[in-house]
């Protein structure tokens, strides 16, 4: 049962799960919860985050290292955080990952072709192809796709 407490600057009722106790002089108050949850229920919350991090230190190791950067412009590295910031996922295969997941004949390809063919097949969930360094695949997908190279990746 949630309890009550009018509050003193704007004389409003407050509902909460927790308790209220006074403290010195009798004017302010601390709030001690009192509902707790499992950590299982964080699952989602702690996948969302992982994929997250994991997308940001994808794309960081683009342009980290030494030598120059040929895998991304300026403007390709933010259009890539906008992605991830809008809330899509930034996946990284390696070729043989890439052809294994979608054919042999991928060894190749542009990006432009592999953007197109992936999104024929996965539709609009696909939000972006492109090489990276070391010769790796990176791919923006939305996180509601759940098809079997997406679904089981494992971000490190």
């Amino acid at each position: 049962m949630p309890s009550t407490r009018k509050t003193w600057k704007t004389g409003t009722t407050r509902y909460t799960t927790g308790k209220y106790r006074k403290t010195y002089g009798g004017t302010s108050y601390s709030w001690h919860p009192t509902t707790t949850y499992s950590p299982t229920k964080f699952t989602n919350c702690k996948r969302t985050l992982k994929a997250k991090i994991g997308s940001y230190r994808t794309i960081h190791q683009q342009f980290t290292g030494t030598g120059k950067v040929t895998a991304f412009s300026p403007a390709g590295a933010n259009k890539w955080i906008r992605y991830v910031d809008q809330g899509a996922w930034v996946y990284k295969f390696n070729t043989s990952q890439f052809s294994k997941f979608w054919g042999p004949y991928w060894n190749n390809p542009s990006p432009n072709t592999a953007f197109r063919y992936l999104q024929k097949k996965y539709g609009s969930n696909i939000k972006a192809v492109t090489r990276g360094k070391g010769n790796c695949w990176l791919v923006a997908a939305m996180p509601k796709l759940t098809a079997r190279p997406f679904s089981t990746y494992h971000w490190k």
